[in-house]
């Protein structure tokens, strides 16, 4: 029988092993995510200040292209070495979320491009403070911020709107990956 000092240690261990398997998730998925969100969307918002509309149209299409490709290619990577029941119900709500995104966008961009944006940053961002509240403050903190550009940014005008979302948000993604990438490492504690 196991004395009451050897199950505090057992649960000790098993809480620092619960934590350094999350910081390497976040380290290796969350991160590089992160920055490639924040880099489609720092040179797709800028862009849409100095483009027209058909190489506007191209830019973003190959901009989210890449930005789905790292995000899922990632995720089915590491899926293979780190199985989580709750990393798979998180992948298939961003999906879920993402197919919602994209019928909005579909019915609201023919009609206003300025609210499509506006419902899509918003969106997501609703996204990152849910996984905020359930995984990694870091989150929540990022999804409020960029709630609150992009909502400034609305309200001053699509310009206004391109430029903070696409400085403001894309370097807050940049930023807060890159944090968690390097706050992630083995040294960093």
């Amino acid at each position: 029988m196991m004395q009451p000092e050897d199950v505090r240690a057992a649960l000790v261990t098993i809480a620092r092993t619960e934590q350094a398997v999350r910081r390497t998730v976040l380290r290796w998925t969350v991160a590089p995510t992160l920055v490639t969100w924040g880099i489609v969307w720092l040179v797709g918002y800028l862009g849409t200040l100095f483009l027209a509309r058909t190489a506007l149209t191209y830019l973003w299409a190959g901009l989210v292209a890449l930005g789905f490709a790292v995000t899922f290619g990632l995720q089915v990577f590491y899926e293979r070495r780190v199985r989580s029941p709750i990393g798979r119900r998180i992948d298939l709500s961003w999906l879920v979320a993402s197919g919602y995104l994209a019928l909005w966008s579909s019915l609201l961009f023919p009609r206003d491009p300025h609210i499509a944006s506006f419902v899509l940053v918003t969106g997501i961002m609703a996204g990152y403070v849910l996984i905020g509240i359930w995984l990694t403050r870091l989150m929540l903190v990022l999804g409020l911020f960029v709630t609150a550009v992009a909502t400034i940014g609305f309200l001053l005008g699509p310009a206004a709107f391109a430029l903070l979302v696409g400085l403001l948000g894309g370097g807050a993604l940049i930023a807060g990956g890159l944090w968690l990438w390097w706050s992630g490492r083995d040294d960093a504690r």
